[in-house]
């Protein structure tokens, strides 16, 4: 049982499971096989943790198109995991301003860089936000096997005014 929810009724209700490789630097996301089990990768995309990244299972809750982060910047498409831990796009300077990217930490994107959350694309931010509700599990951990290649990483200029590539909304 989860939160009450007959374990038959759980299965039914998350199609995915999202797993997040502190090593790699890779959040994969897995769907069900025959028999109920989280086995078939679906994708993954690049990400990056650091050093107060939890390990462990969890299970998503509060959702938030924009949201505070620490050290005075602003995520989209924020995902909570657990406590002060999110799924969050690379954060920005000011909220509802999508061309106020920290674009030196978009280009960390693949390496260890956030103080704990788990920094994506606003594209691959909003597919979880959109995609995984409320208890979609999330496991967090090291040396899971990866079933793609690492995606790759756009490297963006110096400059101001810059937004996330992947942010078509």
């Amino acid at each position: 049982l989860f939160m009450g929810v007959p374990q038959m009724a759980q299965a039914a209700e998350y199609p995915y499971e999202v797993e997040v490789n502190l090593t790699q630097n890779v959040v994969t996301v897995y769907k069900k096989d025959a028999a109920g089990k989280y086995t078939v990768p679906d994708r993954a995309f690049v990400c990056s943790v650091g050093p107060a990244t939890p390990t462990g299972t969890f299970r998503t809750t509060d959702k938030y198109v924009w949201r505070a982060l620490f050290g005075n910047v602003y995520g989209q498409y924020a995902t909570r995991i657990t406590g002060s831990i999110l799924f969050h796009s690379v954060p920005y300077y000011t909220m509802y301003d999508k061309g106020s990217l920290e674009y030196l930490e978009y280009n960390k994107l693949g390496t260890s860089a956030s103080m704990g959350c788990v920094r994506l694309t606003v594209e691959n931010a909003k597919w979880i936000y959109d995609n995984c509700g409320r208890g979609t599990a999330v496991i967090i951990g090291d040396g899971y096997y990866e079933p793609f290649d690492k995606p790759a990483t756009q490297k963006l200029p110096a400059g101001v005014n810059l937004k996330d590539p992947t942010d078509i909304w």
